[in-house]
């Protein structure tokens, strides 16, 4: 699936679910904010799975298609990844920003998420320079590897949240919380997603 054509539905989930929630947090229906977030995260691990199915089941006509497939995939579960930021951003952003709920940490984590979308797109696009070393084979690598990390703080996040009963607060940070959570889901299953591709065409290129 190109991802770049499917964009304009991933751009209107965005604004959708995060009208949602803001709307939802202004007036505390809290089980619509977390629908709304959870939806967005399905959407996320849609796309994902479109994105990589046909890498993982047949990872050597996917090379043979196009020699490139390792960065392209990269490339595609980059972009999801920055999506998924990006949305955090938008929406912690917009709750906070245009409803009478306060939260002092509001602008950091938002701001935070913001940096790691940019970053994402960047790296995005350094594999697009036929002189980046970021297209090597080792720098592929690692980049499987962040993506585990990532997996793993994500998946201790939602462990956090869970154990500290953050997902039943009545503090202001309660919307952040529903928006940590899809977020993290959304990230562990493109994270890990990303990683088998990977292990994948790296495993059938040795091969041919």
């Amino acid at each position: 699936m190109l991802l770049k054509s499917r964009m304009p539905v991933l751009v209107a989930a965005i604004i959708g679910t995060a009208a949602v929630m803001a709307f939802a947090a202004q007036y505390g229906a809290r089980y619509t904010c977390l629908g709304a977030a959870l939806g967005f995260a399905v959407i996320a691990i849609e796309f994902a799975l479109a994105t990589n199915r046909p890498y993982m089941n047949d990872a050597e006509g996917a090379l043979k298609a196009n020699a490139d497939a390792r960065l392209f995939a990269s490339q595609q579960n980059a972009r999801l990844m920055a999506v998924v930021y990006g949305w955090g951003a938008i929406t912690i952003l917009a709750i906070y920003g245009f409803t009478e709920l306060w939260w002092f940490h509001s602008w950091q984590y938002g701001s935070a998420m913001g940096l790691m979308a940019a970053t994402l797109l960047g790296f995005e696009h350094l594999l697009s320079d036929r002189e980046s070393q970021f297209r090597s084979p080792i720098a592929l690598d690692v980049s499987a590897v962040l993506a585990m990390a990532q997996a793993s703080g994500a998946a201790a996040g939602i462990g956090f949240l869970v154990a500290s009963g953050k997902l039943v607060s009545e503090k202001p940070d309660w919307p952040a919380n529903h928006v940590f959570l899809a977020g993290g889901l959304a990230l562990i299953f493109i994270s890990v997603a990303s990683a088998i591709t990977h292990l994948r065409l790296r495993r059938a290129a040795a091969e041919d």
